[in-house]
């Protein structure tokens, strides 16, 4: 790799040591570069690229950003697709990888293949890196390229990912290599023309620790002055030697693209109101810390520039900084980045420009790293009434925020100003309003059907055959909680009269909302024959609310049907329809629109109910063993979040724990929690059956069936009854015989077919080493079944069929498809 002279604009210097892991990067299938802002990670491998690779090599530059991490995910793989179309196309499809979907978007880089040597730049990983499955990362450690040399640079990556490298033979450059140590100083001061004793350059080292742009900025200083800055403090530094040199037309260009991290010359005119550049911003744009992207057409700030400018924006006044910042928030608008451009107008306080936006589409995202819940809590809070007055369907849509994120109290503020102002109001607009007013209204009735259906009543007319603005059908239906009887079923004894009122609910709410909650009544009957143990019954219901939920797009609703397609699977023995169930729940997990953490955080909760269920609980997310949910789930979500905490302990022979912390979940229930009160008094009676306390567990028991029972929902007692050491069994023997037979059926049922699929789904005991899609695809294969007929049956890509083949025969050890039966035998 060639050194370049450190001239004006030069942070190209590097030590002998960096150079030689550089040179190995054409060597190595993947290379980390991992290291703080400023240590010239970028700098580094665009250099090496320019100097050492053939003219013409493909490389392909990936920088991600700031953005929607859908958004990032969605640019990346488009350069994948100009790498390879067929894995490209794949993710594409895939999305945002989750825990239902990572297995087949792994698969889809094991299948990348390269004809010629080609490079891809995963340039600033750190704003992907929380948002991918640690599989995924570790997938593209091993991608199947030959030809492909993968090169990550990012800040520092966490524990999680940090594991994922071990072992993996991958080149992992860090700060301690590009850092620069005293020879090296010397020789970066020499390429410049500049000499420094052995004692300078101890003092630069320490005043700089080796970071290649402190050190940078001490060789100006000393070319400038002849002597070092006694200045350490790099924002000081460039501060004196960078912005004290530009003018104040300069200065003020500078600070109108402080907002952004890259900008294109059109972008820097928009700014200005011209339609060239002049002269001055030409200079402005060549000092050192910005570089201009060939591939990208644009500029790019360093992180460290942008924190410099920031702060001297803010210290320009807040007259200034608004007319940054709104200037900024005004070009995202205009774009459509309508998420960037409520950050900027969140900032600088602009209410009116805030309730302009659309915010239908906003309410579960992170808005500059705040949750949409805060910005709306605070314009609630501090909007003008007359701002508010004017923005009506707006501010129902701050209020949609404030009520998906639980946030009772300023909901019901909120909505008491809106009906002052909608009884004011005799427009049409009004009249449709008030009808929204309505609909929202009725969530906060749940569950009193009635009383919402009521509600509803009275806004349909006003709607007058129009949809909701407000509710859309990608919100998560039920603020992400699966579990129809868990959300409805609120008094013992009537199941059935609420799965009747919910239907009619459904027909009328559903029709307003264009499909919000289609199926969720069909759900709930599902659940109602599942947990009375009609598996035929049950499985039917699931298909439809299935069925119905898809063609919706209601993705919570087909997570809860997957839910107990998968338990009936279980019931029934049947290891292929528990895949094909798990399939269902990646293509729920993948419905256009709906890759929010909600939907993620239920795929993990599922995944993680059915791994307990089986009694593989290594293999749950670690922050649903811990309970670290904050940032990852609704308010609405937390009790499921808490039977996955508490089934682990269970597992895990924590009973104690269990016990203790069942029983105070308990107390925190509401009297229409019957669902949630069953599962934790079962779960605090295993804990005390343990432990020793059987009286206590009785107690527990004997409640859970008082509640469950007058519905007939025997399955979870049967299921518990190996937990409970037979005491359910028991109590249902000497207190409710009538329902003695069926518990009996269900628990020998239950018993058969756990062992059973435990057994079929463990990976020792699946050929060859086969996973479970490539031992479905391969079961399939063997009885015949083409290509295609094999992707229709498992609703997955002809492409991923062939990928599954190919590795099938290679584990096989076959040539052909007529030797695959032998195989499986």
């Amino acid at each position: 790799m060639k050194q370049e002279k450190a001239g004006v604009s030069g942070l190209h210097y590097y030590s002998d040591r960096l150079r030689k892991k550089l040179n190995k990067i054409p060597h190595s299938p993947t290379t980390i570069l991992e290291a703080p802002s400023g240590c010239g990670k970028t700098t580094a491998v665009q250099d090496f690229l320019e100097s050492e690779l053939v003219q013409d090599t493909p490389v392909y530059w990936f920088t991600a950003a700031d953005e929607a991490p859908a958004v990032g995910f969605m640019r990346l793989c488009r350069d994948i697709d100009r790498i390879d179309n067929n894995a490209g196309q794949r993710l594409i499809q895939i999305g945002l990888p989750n825990a239902a979907t990572v297995g087949e978007a792994c698969d889809a880089l094991h299948s990348i293949n390269c004809r010629l040597e080609t490079y891809l730049i995963i340039d600033n990983f750190q704003y992907l890196q929380a948002a991918l499955p640690k599989a995924f990362f570790t997938a593209m450690t091993e991608h199947a390229g030959e030809r492909l040399h993968l090169v990550v640079i990012t800040q520092m990556l966490s524990r999680e990912m940090l594991s994922a490298l071990s072992g993996r033979g991958v080149l992992h450059i860090t700060a301690s290599d590009l850092r620069l140590e005293l020879k090296d100083i010397v020789d970066y001061f020499a390429l410049a023309g500049l000499t420094v004793t052995s004692k300078d350059a101890k003092e630069i080292a320490g005043y700089t620790e080796g970071w290649i742009i402190a050190v940078y900025l001490q060789l100006c200083a000393y070319r400038e002055t002849g002597s070092l800055s006694d200045l350490s403090g790099i924002y000081t530094l460039i501060e004196r030697l960078v912005w004290n040199t530009l003018t104040d037309e300069q200065q003020g260009f500078l600070l109108r693209l402080s907002p952004f991290e890259a900008v294109t010359v059109r972008q820097a005119c928009t700014l200005l109101g011209c339609d060239s550049l002049p002269e001055y911003a030409h200079d402005a744009l060549k000092i050192p810390f910005i570089r201009y992207s060939i591939s990208e057409k644009r500029y790019e700030l360093h992180s460290v520039l942008s924190e410099i400018l920031i702060q001297k924006r803010k210290d320009s006044g807040i007259d200034v900084e608004r007319k940054c910042l709104l200037a900024a928030g005004d070009y995202f608008r205009d774009a459509g980045e309508q998420d960037k451009a409520l950050d900027l107008y969140f900032q600088a306080g602009d209410y009116k420009r805030m309730l302009s936006l659309d915010l239908s589409r906003l309410t579960l995202e992170e808005i500059g790293g705040v949750p949409f819940s805060e910005i709306a809590l605070r314009i609630a809070r501090n909007c003008p009434d007359d701002i508010k007055n004017k923005h009506v369907l707006s501010m129902l849509r701050v209020a949609w925020a404030l009520l998906t994120a639980g946030i009772y109290p300023e909901f019901d503020v909120l909505m008491k100003e809106l009906r002052g102002t909608l009884a004011a109001n005799a427009s049409e607009d009004a009249a449709l309003l008030r009808g929204e007013w309505l609909l929202l209204s009725s969530w906060r009735c749940l569950p009193r059907l009635n009383e919402m259906i009521g509600l509803l009543k009275q806004a349909a007319p006003l709607f007058g055959g129009r949809v909701s603005q407000v509710i859309l059908p990608a919100a998560p239906w039920c603020f992400g909680d699966y579990s129809q009887i868990a959300v409805f079923h609120s008094k013992p004894g009537e199941a059935d009269r609420e799965a009747d009122i919910l239907e009619e609910y459904i027909a009328i709410y559903s029709r307003l909302t264009n499909g919000h909650g289609s199926g969720a009544d069909a759900l709930f009957r599902a659940e109602l024959a599942h947990y009375r143990g009609d598996l035929n019954g049950a499985e039917i219901l699931a298909y439809k609310a299935s069925f119905l939920a898809e063609s919706s797009r209601q993705s919570v609703v087909q997570l809860g049907a997957a839910l107990h397609l998968a338990e009936i699977a279980v019931e029934k023995s049947d290891a292929a329809s528990w895949q094909r169930a798990i399939t269902s729940m990646e293509r729920a997990a993948a419905n256009p629109g709906q890759n929010n953490f909600v939907l993620r955080s239920d795929v993990d909760i599922l995944r993680a109910l059915l791994l307990n269920e089986l009694q593989h609980q290594e293999r749950i997310d670690d922050w649903l063993k811990s309970g670290e949910t904050t940032g990852r789930i609704l308010p609405s979500m937390r009790q499921s979040a808490l039977f996955i905490r508490l089934g682990y302990f269970m597992h895990q022979g924590e009973y104690a724990r269990l016990a203790g912390m069942a029983e105070a979940a308990k107390e925190t229930l509401r009297p229409a929690d019957t669902l949630a009160d069953t599962l934790l008094s079962l779960l605090a009676a295993v804990g005390y059956t343990f432990l020793g306390y059987a009286s206590r567990a009785e107690e527990f028991v004997l409640h859970a069936a008082e509640i469950a029972l007058p519905d007939g929902l025997v399955y979870l007692l049967a299921v518990y009854h190996w937990m409970t050491q037979g005491l359910s069994e028991k109590l249902i023997q000497n207190y409710f015989p009538e329902y003695l037979s069926r518990f009996l059926e269900i628990k020998e049922r239950f018993i058969t077919g756990f062992t059973k699929l435990h057994s079929d789904l463990s990976p020792s005991k699946l050929p060859e080493g086969l996973t479970l899609r490539e031992r479905e695809v391969a079961l399939l294969a063997a009885e015949g079944l083409r290509n295609n007929e094999i992707a229709e049956k498992l609703f997955i890509s002809e492409s991923t069929v062939r990928a599954h083949m190919r590795t099938v025969f290679q584990k096989f050890d076959i040539d052909r498809r007529a030797k695959l039966a032998d195989k499986l035998r």
